[in-house]
């Protein structure tokens, strides 16, 4: 590996972190796929307990994940307005159709991880150090926005977010928040997600519901 250059530094030294932040906000919701790593945990009277662990992809507006939720293994589709949910006792494929986005309100965070980086305001980010994600060099920024989250805001406090922020293309490879319970402070909330496999050609297709 090659030392850094006295131009890399100098590099690092005039980035923004509010500004970059923004600008990767920005692209990530521009992008026309990606895969991702979701953990959601609720911390309670300090036990940890695993809401939500699953792998996503999305490509052009349908999403494929699979993971765990509550203890329960899921399998979940959402293409053209149509959720598909393997039932793992019936071990048959239940269909939902709908006109509308709000089939997804449900699994927000898992079918849409992009839904926890929604800003009403951001007046200022830190910027902490630099650290490699996957084999990129990204800028590790923390921030305490007022979020646009009707949940987030109705059931949690002192939002805190720490972004990785690939600062050469302006993306987010990682991301993770934290907040506590605005009734049980000793109730504190964390979700972690990665995101990689930007930009590149996935295909989503409805799984065959007659097998």
């Amino acid at each position: 590996m090659l030392a850094p250059s006295i131009n890399d530094y100098y590099v690092k030294s005039k980035l923004d972190p509010l500004v970059e932040l923004q600008a990767s906000l920005n692209n990530m919701t521009k992008l026309n796929s990606y895969k991702y790593s979701l953990k959601s945990m609720l911390n309670v009277n300090s036990r940890r307990e695993v809401i939500s662990e699953v792998k996503g992809e999305k490509s052009q507006g349908n999403t494929h994940i699979k993971g765990e939720m509550v203890n329960t293994s899921i399998d979940i589709y959402y293409i053209d307005h149509t959720i598909y949910n393997y039932d793992a006792f019936s071990e048959k494929w239940l269909v939902i159709d709908s006109s509308s986005n709000n089939s997804q309100e449900l699994l927000i965070s898992e079918l849409n991880p992009l839904s926890n980086f929604r800003f009403k305001q951001l007046n200022s980010a830190e910027k902490i150090k630099f650290e490699r994600i996957d084999g990129v060099e990204c800028m590790l920024v923390t921030c305490h926005p007022s979020v646009d989250s009707e949940l987030l805001e109705s059931l949690w406090k002192d939002i805190e977010y720490q972004i990785w922020l690939d600062y050469k293309y302006d993306l987010i490879r990682k991301a993770s928040l934290k907040a506590v319970n605005k009734k049980v402070p000793s109730t504190s909330l964390n979700i972690e997600v990665e995101f990689y496999d930007l930009n590149k050609d996935i295909k989503i297709e409805a799984p065959d519901v007659n097998n």
